[in-house]
């Protein structure tokens, strides 16, 4: 995403600091929330865009780069993917999802404002990618339940990709290559996806393989084994979850979930002990 168009999406000037932009997107988050009940389609914007948009703009600021041009062989392998999996989409159809619905102004009262003041450091950036969860489900309590877990961490962000792993319609398609296309400017540190989507992931080297020492923490059972395209063998990619805790208030179904570091992620070590936590 171009970085003029970001700063346009979350409707601030260009020469916002950081933390005026980090107020704006809780803004919009809290706005989101609110429209928990409301189908995506019919809400008056798009959330998953005004994130792409934030996480642009954070890229640029701290590394001083945009990802969309960091990630440019990155690309080569996700048209790949989508070859692959042969979402042949009328154009139309793309430009509405990319689109989006339009955004509309939203003013912040002031006691929002000193609560957006006051936001902590993230701790812990999870995406719940797949199709084992509702589309549109509200997943915040998934955050919730983490903090839980971890009384010390004070602000863990959860967003969800829902990614169909059967094609049987438009739609279907439609959000298939919407999640493809989230993948480039996520910045997540933790993946949890079902065991299909993992094995697609780990052909697009999205993951960063664990420490031979996690198997001191983790049975053998329930650690996840992978090779991507740039290994010569099998490294330790992932780990089962079977605390469902996890998931307490957001409905999902039975499948196999795997937990799966971010090749970039900035919160490694609490990644580690998150996944390790909940084997």
């Amino acid at each position: 995403m171009d970085i003029k168009e970001a700063y346009k999406l979350l409707e601030i000037p260009e020469d916002s600091t950081m933390d005026e932009v980090e107020k704006q997107y809780m803004t919009w988050i809290k706005r989101d929330r609110s429209y928990q009940s409301v189908p995506n389609a019919d809400k008056p914007f798009d959330m998953s865009q005004i994130t792409d948009a934030y996480n642009t703009i954070k890229h640029v600021n701290v590394y001083g780069s945009n990802p969309e041009e960091e990630n440019k062989s990155f690309k080569n392998k996700l048209q790949h993917f989508l070859y692959y999996h042969k979402l042949h989409i009328a154009g139309a159809i793309i430009l509405l999802i990319l689109v989006g619905s339009i955004i509309q102004t939203l003013v912040s009262n002031h006691q929002e404002k000193k609560e957006l003041a006051s936001l902590p450091p993230e701790d812990l950036g999870i995406m719940l990618y797949g199709d084992y969860f509702l589309l549109g489900s509200d997943v915040n309590p998934v955050s919730e339940n983490v903090l839980s877990l971890f009384p010390s961490w004070e602000r863990v962000i959860t967003n969800s990709n829902y990614a169909p792993t059967e094609i049987n319609d438009t739609m279907d398609a439609g959000n298939q290559q919407k999640s493809v296309i989230t993948l480039m400017s996520d910045q997540s540190d933790v993946y949890i996806v079902g065991e299909e989507n993992f094995e697609q992931l780990m052909q697009l080297e999205i993951f960063q393989p664990l420490e031979s020492s996690i198997k001191d923490q983790v049975v053998e059972e329930q650690l996840v084994y992978g090779k991507s395209p740039a290994d010569e063998s099998e490294q330790i990619y992932g780990v089962v979850i079977n605390d469902k805790s996890l998931f307490d208030g957001l409905e999902v179904n039975e499948s196999k979930r795997i937990a799966a570091i971010r090749v970039d992620s900035k919160n490694k070590d609490n990644a580690l002990k998150f996944i390790t936590k909940l084997q």
